[in-house]
């Protein structure tokens, strides 16, 4: 019974829905009738099924662009951070606070050299003379602020010297880009080193930051570089006595793939040293005391002549 019911309803929609969409194609005014009516009874239940769906699916869409870009930021950030962490760890960043940065444009200075621009400036603390460095050690100095943007002046530019100490003794030197009353041409990147005093520098030596007052335009004991070669003595040099030495220097940081750097901001020393008080007579070493020369001994008495037996005295 209940077949026969089903099968004659079945039967019912397959003709009704034929006929339908003969009318419909044929253009009758019954099938508009009836899919308006449709359209009036199903579409509010079509939106409100629809509508959460996908506004729900745009959300979900704008945050997962929103965490992607969150974690690329930070992902970069901590790439930078892991690169910079031997500087980090270093006895300079312990001595100033550091800004993290990165080179966003490169060129050559109107004056020589190479400029860089970072993606900090005056609003992160950064100031014209600020050091900056790399893990491998000295990049410049920072010579224009703007709030978002600061330009460096890589080290070797024209004009820009660096007083350095060379080797474990330390012997005073200066450092400077490469001219041409250079005795020796030298090879390109690299720096012209001349030694303030004479000395017994040696390929190989290491080359750091002299330092500057308040720590501005360079911080002491930056790596500079290493000397790689010395200078033949020049024979006037000979005559006039002079025994300076000059050389070669090869820079430490390589400005052609400097990404990550971090700028040193200078803390002005505030408070005065405290004098060393002069040493006590408890203090000082004992000395020792002063020779006295001997008493001279008294002059010994002629004795008397006496008479004895002939021929004796």
């Amino acid at each position: 019974m209940q077949q026969r019911v089903g099968r004659r309803l079945l039967g019912g929609l397959l003709a009704l829905t034929l006929a339908l969409l003969v009318a419909d194609l044929a253009g009758s005014p019954v099938a508009t009738a009836v899919r308006r009516g449709a359209a009036t009874v199903v579409g509010p239940v079509q939106r409100v099924l629809s509508a959460a769906p996908r506004d729900e699916l745009a959300r979900l869409e704008a945050e997962n662009v929103r965490l992607r870009a969150a974690a690329a930021a930070q992902a970069e950030e901590q790439a930078g951070l892991n690169r910079l962490q031997p500087l980090l760890d270093a006895d300079v960043a312990a001595k100033h606070p550091l800004i993290v940065a990165r080179v966003v444009a490169t060129g050559l200075s109107a004056v020589g050299g190479r400029r860089l621009t970072l993606d900090a400036g005056s609003r992160d603390g950064i100031a014209v003379d600020s050091t900056v460095v790399a893990v491998e050690g000295l990049v410049g100095r920072v010579v224009a602020v703007a709030p978002f943007t600061c330009d460096v002046q890589v080290l070797g530019s024209a004009g820009a010297v660096v007083g350095v100490r060379v080797g474990a003794a330390g012997e005073l030197a200066t450092v400077g880009s490469p001219t041409a009353a250079d005795p020796v041409a030298r090879p390109r990147g690299t720096l012209a080193l001349t030694f303030v005093h004479p000395g017994r520098p040696a390929a190989g030596d290491l080359v750091r930051t002299l330092g500057s007052i308040d720590d501005t335009p360079y911080a002491a004991g930056l790596l500079v570089g290493t000397v790689t070669a010395l200078d033949p003595e020049q024979d006037s040099s000979r005559s006039l006595g002079t025994v300076t030495r000059t050389g070669t220097v090869r820079p430490a940081v390589d400005p052609d793939t400097i990404d990550v750097v971090g700028v040193l901001v200078p803390r002005p020393r505030t408070l005065p040293r405290t004098p060393v008080p002069p040493h006590t007579a408890s203090n000082a070493a004992p000395t020792t005391a002063p020779k006295t020369a001997a008493p001279k001994p008294a002059p010994r008495k002629a004795a008397p002549n006496t008479v004895g037996p002939k021929g004796a005295r």
